[in-house]
């Protein structure tokens, strides 16, 4: 069990704004608020890259409703697919997916992850194979991918993990610091962070 102990420590959210080595991309989001702490480990991590890569970050916070979004379609889809499944197969199956939305939801929610890929400066987008958000065998982050692909995918896992933010294993594009999540990867008994709404 993760105990959260954020009860009373003010919630410290600022906005990503774009520099030369962190783009934000529009197609999937656009509220760039982030917990501070981890807004500054991402902006180090951009500064760190090799030269001619920058991040490019698809999604930050995310509130409850938005998360309900994105988890009512794949539950329902699931449901469908495995009509012969009890509620909690389908709600196990699903959270493979999608952060339930509900108890301790997404790290998005709490204002502590991002969605991310690597791009060169004219913000052409490196190849990681798939779609995000998808659901997709190949989303796994070790997934047996081309030789091209995996190094794409471990040079952001490296890279991110440089700066302490830990990568969700079933998608290669979902990284936190300071949630559930990172408390589980990490081997924590308590998260930082909590779902702000």
């Amino acid at each position: 069990m993760i105990n959260v102990f954020e009860q009373e420590i003010p919630v410290d959210m600022v906005e990503f704004v774009e520099t030369d080595r962190l783009f934000l991309n529009p197609a999937v989001a656009s509220d760039w608020r982030i917990r501070r702490v981890v807004r500054d480990k991402v902006l180090r991590c951009s500064q760190s890259l090799q030269e001619g890569l920058c991040l490019m970050i698809f999604e930050a916070f995310r509130p409850r409703a938005r998360q309900w979004e994105l988890w009512n379609p794949v539950y329902e889809q699931i449901t469908q697919d495995h009509a012969d499944w009890s509620k909690d197969q389908v709600y196990t199956e699903a959270s493979r997916w999608v952060s339930p939305p509900d108890g301790f939801g997404s790290g998005h929610q709490a204002g502590a992850a991002i969605d991310v890929k690597l791009a060169l400066a004219d913000r052409t987008e490196l190849d990681f194979v798939g779609p995000m958000n998808g659901l997709s065998g190949i989303a796994p982050t070790a997934w047996p991918v081309s030789p091209e692909i995996r190094k794409n995918r471990d040079m952001l896992v490296e890279a991110l993990h440089g700066f302490g933010m830990v990568n969700y294993p079933e998608e290669w594009w979902h990284f936190s610091y300071g949630d559930r999540l990172w408390a589980e990867v990490t081997g924590r008994n308590e998260a930082f962070f909590a779902p702000i709404d």
